[in-house]
């Protein structure tokens, strides 16, 4: 027997606060409680637990030793079938390790997700004892970001945009965008510093170093040379 309306709303209930759940556990990179997850997507901690138990049933979430939920393989295989066939993610690798070692800093790739959030899709640390902190796979507001007015094209003069504010406190930030064959924004190259140890002498140089990677790595995407080093 077909399924009433009321069934039908239901059921697209279910499924958006399973998804609304699987995107809180991604976002929290050090796992989460069960109370986090329930706040994050304004659920009742039972219908949380309800939904929870099903995802970690079907492999997309586990809940580990102290009880924190994490993504579960099934989330972990699909992010990895994902990656591979982002080109912009393996192309960027050697950029990201070549401008990490210049900056002696962390340099980062994200794409945006929407108008209003973008996605950090790879990380490379350099091997200092203070360093920011792990963002893979973790999303942040677009707005007043450096990452976000890469993202949008919109950079200074130099050819680089710096932060209205950061998502990390006594964090600061320089980024530039990445382009494609046909001169659109695919995606941003940034790099991550303490602020106590980047005066404004040093951010311009992370920035010129972000800017030269960005234009490489556009030029590996095809894009043409004016708009790279646009």
């Amino acid at each position: 027997m077909p399924a009433n309306g009321s069934d039908t709303a239901a059921s697209t209930r279910t499924v958006d606060r399973a998804l609304d759940l699987l995107a809180a556990v991604a976002d929290h990179a050090d796992g989460a409680t069960l109370s986090d997850l329930a706040r994050a997507v304004e659920l009742s901690p039972s219908t949380a637990s309800r939904l929870l138990a099903t995802l970690a049933g079907r492999d997309f979430v586990r809940r580990d030793g102290a009880s924190r939920y994490r993504p579960g393989r099934r989330l972990v295989q699909i992010a990895a079938v994902t990656l591979r066939q982002e080109p912009l993610y393996e192309l960027a690798g050697p950029q990201l390790e070549a401008l990490a070692q210049a900056t002696g800093e962390t340099a980062n790739l994200a794409i945006a997700i929407d108008a209003e959030r973008a996605l950090y899709l790879r990380q490379v640390a350099p091997r200092r004892l203070v360093q920011t902190a792990t963002w893979t796979g973790r999303t942040i507001p677009r707005a007043g970001t450096a990452m976000g007015a890469a993202l949008a094209g919109q950079v200074g003069p130099r050819g680089y945009a710096k932060p209205e504010r950061t998502i990390e406190p006594d964090v600061t930030a320089v980024a530039a965008p990445v382009r494609g064959a046909d001169g659109g924004v695919l995606g941003a190259l940034s790099v991550l510093a303490p602020k106590y140890r980047t005066p404004a002498r040093v951010l311009a140089r992370h920035g010129a170093a972000v800017v030269r990677a960005a234009a490489e790595l556009s030029l590996e995407l095809g894009a043409p040379a004016a708009e790279a080093a646009a």
